[in-house]
């Protein structure tokens, strides 16, 4: 289904259109910007386009409003420019990026990946048998009343933990690689 717009594509009956608004802005309210039928007939302007008088009929009484127009000048705002939506990050990106910004390493950001890869293999809500939660299975008073499924949350709370535990992210790989917990 083929939608047609209020205003053509048209540059010359868009700047039209533009004129009439300001116009009907600068005489103020006691102009109306379409006349009603009871008042006189809606007629097409002699000079639109054949493409233009399919998508758009303006009304003469439009064109040539009844009131005086002062020379008030009439401040037409363009709308704000539509930022496109923020990729959302993978799993591994928000990782990788929330250990860029908490200051580790390379090598610890890759210890990290290494860990919940063989933690959860990347999956943000998993539960084990032994009531460990989400990338990292933290235990249950870890994450009690946190959003434990986000990633970078979990992400967060496992780096504090290994840093305390072990002191960094890679002596905490290098336990888990002994150990295959941590």
């Amino acid at each position: 289904m083929k939608v047609r717009s209020l205003i053509s594509s048209n540059p010359l009956v868009r700047g039209a259109a533009t004129c009439l608004m300001a116009l009907a802005l600068a005489a103020g309210a006691s102009t109306p910007l379409v006349a009603s039928a009871e008042t006189a007939p809606v007629q097409p302007v002699a000079s639109v386009t054949a493409e233009a008088s399919a998508t758009a009929i303006v009304p003469v009484e439009a064109v040539t409003p009844t009131a005086t127009v002062d020379a008030t000048p009439v401040l037409v705002v363009a709308p704000a420019p539509v930022k496109p939506a923020a990729k959302k990050l993978t799993v591994r990106q928000t990782i990788s990026k929330v250990g860029r910004d908490k200051g580790l390493s390379k090598a610890s950001v890759k210890a990290l990946l290494w860990i919940a890869k063989r933690e959860s293999n990347f999956h943000r809500k998993s539960v084990s048998s032994g009531g460990c939660y989400g990338l990292f299975q933290l235990s249950h008073s870890m994450v009690r009343g946190h959003p434990w499924s986000n990633a970078a949350w979990n992400t967060k709370r496992a780096i504090k933990y290994m840093k305390g535990r072990y002191g960094s992210v890679l002596k905490a790989k290098a336990f888990w690689a002994a150990h295959h917990w941590y």
